[in-house]
């Protein structure tokens, strides 16, 4: 009696433990920010992170505030974000007079042991300029992994990879010897390398995991936080 009691508190149990596991993972909200003055507009979207493990949630909001280039405040939150967005827009006002901006900040995978923020920068006036960025940051220490933290393999293979999967990216380059390896990130089924192309600062290389996992320091093992593989 006493051996089922036990089973049925043991089946009971089970649904809480996916909550026990997720209390470390990131509590995000969006924000929008939209100015338009004359012929010239800023928008800005950000998956906002107001909850989750410190370490990486102070260096997800420095590496934002970098993003959108303003001097992160002493004590950064939802009460006084919206002001670090309308110093982001004065300082463009400043510095970019005649141009259109558009920011997109979003959190793009996470699992126990990191977190991965992407944001893509779009610059329009006479012409069209892209900044890409893909930045993971651990849970143990908060610290953005390294291009070495995340590849065993020497530079040549990986610049490689990144020429096998350029897709339709305007490389300008006639091979992949002439690629200039840049930051790296996990993102949900692909390893993403920033790199050089035509009318980009930075252009995201998007590297199946599979194809990847040969040449990575170590395998994923902290499981997804949506189980959703993005595909192309």
């Amino acid at each position: 009696m006493k051996l089922r009691r036990l089973f049925l508190f043991m089946v009971l149990c089970l649904p809480a433990l996916p909550l026990a596991a997720a209390e470390n993972f990131f509590t995000t909200t969006g924000y929008s920010f939209v100015r338009r003055s004359g012929g010239q507009s800023y928008a800005v979207k950000v998956d906002f992170p107001v909850d989750g493990e410190a370490h990486a949630l102070d260096s997800v909001k420095a590496w934002i505030c970098d993003i959108l280039d303003v001097d992160e405040p002493q004590e950064l939150d939802e009460a006084n974000f919206e002001n670090v967005m309308q110093q982001s827009y004065d300082t463009f006002l400043k510095e970019d007079s005649g141009m259109s901006r558009c920011v997109e900040i979003v959190r793009s995978y996470e699992d126990e042991e990191i977190v991965t923020y992407q944001s893509q920068v779009v610059d329009r006036d006479t012409a069209t300029w892209r900044d890409e960025d893909c930045a993971s940051f651990s849970k143990e220490d908060g610290h953005r992994l390294s291009i070495r933290e995340i590849f065993k393999c020497p530079e040549r293979k990986i610049k490689q990879l990144m020429w096998q999967y350029r897709g339709d990216l305007p490389v300008g380059v006639s091979g992949p010897d002439e690629l200039v390896v840049g930051d790296a990130g996990y993102i949900d089924g692909w390893v993403v390398v920033i790199g050089p192309a035509r009318g980009y600062t930075g252009a995201a290389y998007r590297i199946r995991y599979q194809v990847a996992e040969p040449y990575l320091q170590g395998k994923r093992t902290g499981g997804y936080y949506d189980g959703e593989e993005d595909d192309e």
